[in-house]
């Protein structure tokens, strides 16, 4: 016969774990929404502008990260009472950080390449090579590509978690990796933010380092814990309630910056009744293509 008191914590657990998921599923499936308008609008305009490239591939692995963390969510909140395969859990498993760990690279990107375009502004526009957001990002996925197929095709989930020396080496590259993006991120955009607020010219467009500045507060706050959780399983044993809040934050994380674009581009407009694509042309910094009245113009393509 169980203890009434085990019991109860037992029922309070399960309850707790089942508002959880249902959050994380309704937020996941805005975050979808969101995130699928950003791809379709920015697909046709990949050309407009340096950093194009970079919202366009960072709202795909927000898309991406998503679809798995709607699907792997229900079997990880509901493990007593929910079966799934184990090859396809540990590869949704595999395919969630990955994207996750691509997002918060491209996002290190952005922060660092925008601190360069304020700090040196004529020597940013002038040596730049035509096709650095292409590279950068095509380097970025093939560099997490080989990080996590070392770590969970070699020596992780997917080969049955065998220990080792090389898996300890690969498990402290992934850490290092993280902590040398967070330092990046964080140094590129306080030094953005006060070069912006504190200096006498005000050359690069307002609304880049404030999606910028807001995507990084966002990731710090809902992004970050979720990476630790990650990173840290194999080592030491995480309580449960930091775990559903974690993956819950991962997934506020992933469907908040379609809300940021929103916001950032109607700052000081007083039309409420405007297109969401003349809202996000605004957001990336694609005014020429706006009329007077906020109406979207065909302006043909743009060099970059």
């Amino acid at each position: 016969m169980s203890h009434p008191i085990m019991s109860r914590s037992k029922d309070e657990g399960f309850v707790f774990s089942i508002i959880i998921l249902t959050l994380t599923e309704l937020v996941g499936l805005v975050g979808l929404v969101g995130n699928g308008i950003i791809l379709g609008l920015l697909s046709s305009r990949i050309h407009r502008n340096n950093f194009s490239i970079y919202f366009l591939d960072l709202a795909s692995a927000d898309f991406l990260f998503l679809c798995c963390h709607l699907v792997i969510v229900i079997p990880e909140t509901l493990q007593q009472h929910f079966s799934f395969p184990h090859y396809v859990y540990d590869s949704l498993l595999a395919l969630r950080f990955f994207f996750y760990t691509v997002g918060l690279s491209l996002l290190g990107a952005i922060s660092m390449e925008q601190c360069a375009a304020t700090l040196w502004p004529s020597c940013y526009h002038r040596h730049r090579p035509p096709h650095t957001s292409a590279i950068v990002c095509a380097l970025l996925w093939a560099l997490c590509l080989l990080l996590h197929f070392l770590s969970y095709g070699t020596c992780g989930e997917l080969s049955g978690g065998n220990a080792g020396i090389v898996c300890s080496q690969i498990g402290l590259a992934r850490v290092a990796l993280l902590c040398f993006l967070l330092v990046m991120m964080c140094v590129s955009s306080l030094v953005l933010l006060l070069r912006v607020e504190c200096g006498s010219q005000r050359r690069w467009p307002q609304q880049f380092y404030l999606i910028t500045l807001f995507s990084v507060l966002t990731f710090l706050f809902c992004g970050l814990p979720f990476g630790i959780y990650r990173l840290s399983l194999n080592w030491m044993k995480i309580p449960p309630h930091y775990y559903c809040l974690s993956i819950l934050m991962a997934c506020v994380n992933s469907s908040a910056k379609p809300p940021i674009y929103l916001c950032v581009g109607k700052l000081r407009r007083l039309r409420f009744r405007e297109p969401f694509k003349a809202v996000l042309l605004r957001a990336l910094g694609d005014e020429e293509e706006l009329g007077e009245g906020g109406e979207i113009l065909d302006t043909g393509p743009v060099e970059v």
